[in-house]
């Protein structure tokens, strides 16, 4: 390799190094923008027929705010206050009727717990490690809303030149047309079916869930509500983590019908979304085993934040997806 494709190679790794450090604080308002303008773009596809595509683009970043982000900004500053009243709740032990929860365990269990003490330590560390103090919120919130305009901004480009991107790619990738071709369609499939799989089911079993808490008297069950639909991501595991302790809660504290009730609901309605419709929602259509999509929601939280509850199952899709595109060229 001569002089000139040394530095050139050199040049292409140092640049390629300083745009991801520069991409990387925002890496999840990103994958974000990438996720919605997927979704948008077969509505683009058939309204830049009617009107401009600058126009449709924009009407479908409009569209996004209205039905997407307005909802969940409103859903995110009602689990705050009904977080805020746990919080304040569990500040205010003599609230809780805790002497008796603490006598029905012991007549239950043989164990004698100290409540008080347990939901003291609870409430320092949700403080401490949560909340944080003033300006750890609001770094928070600067960043919220920085990384926000960023996405709405890049939704608009992706929908709007997403096309000539991927002609881009097409060109200056050393890989066959024809490779590439296959693994865009396999992308796209399980693209398509985690969102409409892992994405609702998560959802629809943490609101079915919500409703038996709602129905029981769960105090608190918006919060509660909206930790099922982030615990649905996880196969398996899911809502369970939320309703069967609800459910011990109710009994202990002598609300023996709602607790009944709580238990049977969770095991016949909440649990069957999981058991039955994920497997034929998920699995079949993406072609995903469980365990990889426990990996991708786990890792993905971890790599690229809250958004990698829907990106990394994905990112375990495209990579199966190469590899068996590699492989089926290897054999033809």
């Amino acid at each position: 390799m001569d002089r000139k494709n040394i530095f050139l190679g050199l040049t292409v790794l140092a640049l390629g190094y300083l745009s991801f450090l520069m991409v990387q604080p925002f890496i999840g308002y990103v994958l974000g923008a990438v996720i919605m303008a997927f979704v948008l773009y077969p509505v683009h596809k058939n309204l830049r027929n009617m009107i401009d595509e600058r126009a449709s683009a924009f009407s479908l970043v409009v569209l996004a705010v209205f039905l997407a982000f307005i909802p969940f900004l409103i859903l995110i500053g009602a689990v705050l206050e009904d977080a805020q009243n746990l919080k304040d709740g569990l500040d205010d032990t003599e609230s809780i009727n805790v002497t008796e929860i603490e006598r029905n365990i012991e007549e239950f269990t043989g164990v004698s717990v100290n409540l008080n003490e347990l939901l003291e330590e609870s409430v320092s560390r949700f403080t401490n490690s949560v909340l944080g103090g003033a300006s750890a919120i609001l770094r928070t919130v600067t960043h919220l809303l920085i990384g926000s305009m960023l996405m709405l901004f890049l939704m608009y480009y992706i929908i709007k030149d997403g096309e000539k991107f991927v002609a881009w790619l097409k060109n200056v990738l050393p890989v066959d047309i024809g490779i590439q071709e296959s693994y865009y369609e396999k992308l796209s499939g399980t693209t398509w079916a985690v969102i409409k799989g892992h994405v609702l089911v998560a959802v629809i079993q943490g609101l079915v869930g919500g409703v038996g808490l709602f129905v029981a008297g769960v105090p608190n069950y918006i919060f509660w509500t909206f930790i099922m639909i982030l615990l649905s991501f996880i196969p398996v595991v899911g809502a369970f983590i939320i309703w069967m302790p609800a459910a011990f809660y109710l009994l202990f504290t002598g609300n023996i019908t709602m607790g009944v009730f709580l238990a049977v609901y969770g095991l016949a309605v909440v649990s069957m979304i999981d058991n039955f419709v994920r497997p034929l929602a998920v699995d079949r259509s993406a072609d995903l085993h469980p365990a990889a999509i426990i990996i991708g929601v786990l890792g993905g939280l971890f790599v690229f934040g809250a958004v990698g509850l829907f990106v990394g199952p994905i990112v375990i899709g495209a990579f199966k997806s190469i590899i068996t595109v590699v492989s089926q060229e290897e054999l033809s």
